[in-house]
């Protein structure tokens, strides 16, 4: 774990910022997200585009893993919202928000924030970089760990924290299972493009009819 101080030291930084300074959480978690992605690409090389894309070919082990991911991903939302629903003011209390300015560049930067840098960071970092496959003891371990740590950074409440743990599980799992960053990456990064695709280019074509 040595080596993950300085990731550990940015998440803790970025717990205290989003609560202190809570309307410039986007800010915050978009240099986060950036941080860790430079940190585990670019220093520690744990993220190689040539892995990435030697996987395109691959239909059973990597496309087939990726498809069912993103359907465990959008039954984990169902059940996160009936959560939200059930529990909405202590939800919405506790999940982090990142507001930004109702114009089109803030919003282009939000999208590649949720769609792209999140799922690339949390992925090397809350598994690949987290998760030991030694033992199984351990495993189960560090699982446990990688899920509240990923959690704890987009809710500092109860419900919130439970509702992003239930989301993250089934990419967990996917890595637990094929031992693929990639598939656990790219299941989140297609969930989060049919999750907030349409209401994306809504608010593009809201802002730019206006």
């Amino acid at each position: 774990m040595k080596r993950l101080y300085i990731p550990l030291i940015l998440e803790l930084a970025l717990i205290i910022a989003t609560t202190i300074w809570e309307k410039q959480s986007f800010y915050f978690c978009f240099a986060f997200y950036f941080g860790l992605i430079v940190y585990f690409y670019y220093i520690k090389k744990q993220f190689p585009l040539g892995e990435l894309r030697s996987n395109f070919g691959d239909v059973k082990n990597f496309w087939i893993p990726v498809v069912i991911t993103v359907a465990a991903m959008l039954l984990a939302y169902e059940v996160q919202q009936k959560i939200s629903i059930q529990w909405f003011t202590e939800y919405y209390e506790s999940i982090v928000h990142t507001p930004t300015k109702n114009e089109i560049v803030p919003l282009l930067f939000l999208c590649l924030m949720d769609m792209i840098m999140r799922p690339v960071a949390e992925g090397i970092f809350y598994r690949k970089a987290i998760i030991s496959f030694d033992n199984k003891k351990k495993m189960a371990i560090l699982t446990i760990v990688s899920l509240i740590l990923c959690s704890i950074t987009r809710a500092h409440g109860l419900v919130g924290i439970v509702t992003i743990i239930i989301l993250a599980l089934p990419v967990t799992i996917a890595y637990l299972v094929t031992k693929n960053i990639y598939v656990s990456i790219m299941a989140q990064i297609f969930f989060e493009l049919y999750n907030t695709g349409f209401t994306t280019v809504y608010d593009f074509a809201r802002i730019y009819l206006r």
